[in-house]
Order: structure tokens, then C-alpha cells, then sequence
């Protein structure tokens, strides 16, 4: 098997698996962004129940909610990368947190005060929509993680191919059509540190560039590349 062989063969299995990667997230996805607004319905009865009550407890709880309206799946080009989810399990953590001192507060109301209990249903509801969100996202990072710490070799391995094409191969339509094939899929991939769309566009991506390198790959079956060999 020669370098460049090796090399696409390398690259095919990096793009077939981060496409299978990026498959789980799509499907993951959705079901995370709608827990986060079971979150935000919970939050705005907490904040219309709270325009009932004064003190400051009840003006930390305002806090609290307000913090827990904030998020990740509602903030600006939340899911334009692939680089992990580590911020987003760190925030699904850290509001679970929130919701809890919430209810430490609301513990100090009197067991019958129907407010308080309503209240207390609330952050409960919370905290369990943000549990199995967070579960969703772990899913997610452990599935895309180890393709986001090999983007730099698949680069390369890309950039490699592309070289030597230009380089060894004789200038023929087919060796034309080879080049703008690989070119091709390292113009798709050229935002790769941001990360292809976390969606269903994301995922016709790869598969475009499989199916590039699978076309384009059989060069590397043939007669050694033209002329000489590499140094």
C-alpha cells in the first residue's frame, strides 16, 4: 500500500466515523433543546408565580430564575461547532445547582404555604429536565470528542493528497477531475475547527466528502503516482 493509499484510506475512515458521530448528535440534539424548554416553561411559571411575593428570598429566587432562562440553546450560533460540549454539561451542572439552593430557600417557608410548594414543584421539574439533558450532552461529547482532538491530521492527510496529485500526476481530464474532487472536500472542510453544522446539513457534508474520496481514491489503487517516487 502506498503513502498516499494510506492516506486516503486514513481520511475515508476519519470521515465516516466523524459522520457517525455527527449522526448521534443529530439525534440527540433535538431532545436536549427540547428539555431546555420544558426548563423555560417551568421558569416562567416560577417568575408569574413570584409576582405574588415580595422579600428578598423571593427576589433571590427572581435571580435564580432569570439565570436558569439563560440557556445554551437559546443563545446566538449555539451549535455551529464540534469541538465538544464540556460548557454546555458544565452549565446543565452548575443550574442544577441554581435550582437546588432554590429550594434550600423555599425550605424555609412553612410546610403548608401552598406558594412555596408550587414553587418547589417547580425547580424539582427543573432539575430533572436539566439531569437528562446533561446525560444527552455527555452522549454527545464522548461521540464527537476524539474526532475534534484528530482534526489536525485529517487536515493534513488531506492536504497531503491534494499535493501530491498536483504534484506526481499527469496533467489529464482525469487527473483534473481527481484534484477538484479532493479540492472539493477540503473546501467544505475548511471551517473544520468551527465545526460542520451540528444538523442534518452537517451530516450531507461528510457525506459529500465520503463520497469525493471514494471517487477520487481509486487513483490510489492504480500504477504507482507519476513520475518517480516520493522522497
Amino acid at each position: 500500500m502506498s503513502t498516499f493509499d494510506y492516506a486516503n484510506q486514513a481520511l475515508r475512515r476519519d470521515m465516516i466515523a466523524y459522520a457517525q458521530a455527527l449522526r448521534t448528535i443529530v439525534a440527540a440534539l433535538p431532545a436536549a433543546r427540547a428539555l431546555c424548554d420544558k426548563v423555560l416553561k417551568e421558569v416562567r411559571l416560577i417568575q408569574a408565580l413570584l409576582a405574588f411575593t415580595s422579600g428578598p428570598q423571593m427576589a433571590a429566587l427572581a435571580q435564580i430564575a432569570y439565570t436558569l432562562s439563560n440557556l445554551w440553546s437559546y443563545r446566538e450560533q449555539s451549535f455551529a461547532r464540534t469541538l465538544g460540549f464540556g460548557d454546555e454539561i458544565n452549565e446543565a451542572r452548575t443550574y442544577c445547582d441554581e435550582a437546588r439552593r432554590g429550594i434550600a430557600l423555599l425550605a424555609r417557608h412553612a410546610s403548608n404555604d401552598p406558594l412555596a410548594h408550587e414553587l418547589t414543584v417547580c425547580l424539582n421539574n427543573i432539575i430533572a429536565y436539566l439531569e437528562e439533558e446533561e446525560r444527552l450532552l455527555v452522549e454527545c461529547d464522548q461521540a464527537i470528542r476524539p474526532h475534534a482532538e484528530n482534526m489536525e491530521i485529517t487536515r493534513k492527510r488531506l492536504n497531503l493528497l491534494i499535493a501530491a496529485i498536483d504534484a506526481r500526476m499527469p496533467a489529464t481530464p482525469e487527473t483534473a477531475a481527481t484534484l477538484a474532487s479532493y479540492s472539493e472536500a477540503s473546501r467544505l472542510l475548511h471551517e473544520w475547527e468551527s465545526g460542520v453544522p451540528l444538523n442534518e446539513r452537517g451530516v450531507e457534508i461528510l457525506e459529500t466528502c465520503i463520497d469525493l474520496l471514494e471517487r477520487a481514491g481509486l487513483v490510489f489503487a492504480a500504477p504507482p503516482l507519476h513520475p518517480g517516487r516520493m522522497a
